[in-house]
């Protein structure tokens, strides 16, 4: 795992709460799935990468240079305790959605015994 550096870029994100999960979605285009690096330990989730620039090698002289290129890293702080075992990532059309499912608290009394 990387750290992240000042060389470093951070793409826009969302971060959504559901009755039962957590959805980080990234804009991110001119990537392909094996290109990101996703890591979560349960209570940060870290979204790493290198977008290589859409230009050609050579001498060029640019005029406007605002698409971000090379390595990018974006942590979110999860809002609450998520089950690091239910975590999906898909990307489609230039946007990285994971999902990852909240734990869920037992929602019934349960008798302790006494020994």
């Amino acid at each position: 795992m990387k750290l992240h550096s000042e060389l470093t870029w951070e793409p826009p994100t969302d971060v959504v709460e559901t009755e039962s999960e957590i959805i980080v979605i990234v804009e991110i285009a001119g990537m392909k799935g094996a290109d990101f690096d996703v890591v979560t330990d349960g209570k940060v989730l870290r979204i790493g990468g290198f977008r290589r620039s859409a230009f050609p090698d050579g001498k060029k002289q640019f005029h406007t240079l605002e698409i971000q290129a090379g390595p990018f890293e974006k942590r979110v702080a999860l809002p609450v305790p998520v089950d690091q075992s239910k975590v999906a990532a898909r990307y489609r059309d230039g946007m990285l959605e994971i999902t990852i499912a909240k734990l869920q608290p037992l929602r019934r009394a349960r008798k302790v015994p006494i020994r």
